[in-house]
């Protein structure tokens, strides 16, 4: 048992010591102050309200009005592509939910510290 206390002891001293020379590196500093930062905020902020006003603008342009045959026809060619659009739209919002789920496990890696 006390053998392991102090296997317990010197896994807790490596690991901080490891902790203490990741958190020194320069990159992860300066990481850690964006994040931490209110530009980070403002960014990921003004990210999400372009990325709606650009999916509202598109849905009421497009929206569904009297139209010609050919403009029917047009209005189908258009669909498809705001169809396309919006999967890449989706794809960008599962990464940005990715992103901002990481932003938020290093937040609180950082508030452990």
């Amino acid at each position: 048992m006390a053998g392991e206390r102090r296997n317990d002891g010197d896994f807790k001293r490596g690991s901080a010591e490891i902790l203490s020379e990741v958190l020194s590196d320069k990159r992860i500093k300066r990481a850690r102050e964006y994040v931490q930062g209110e530009d980070f905020k403002a960014d990921r902020e003004r990210v999400r309200k372009s990325a709606s006003r650009r999916i509202q603008t598109l849905r009421d342009r497009y929206r569904t009005k009297n139209r010609s045959p050919e403009e029917a026809a047009r209005e189908r060619d258009l669909q498809l592509r705001l169809a396309e659009i919006s999967n890449e739209t989706a794809e960008l919002r599962l990464r940005l939910a990715g992103l901002l789920e990481e932003e938020e496990s290093v937040k609180y890696e950082l508030g452990k510290m």
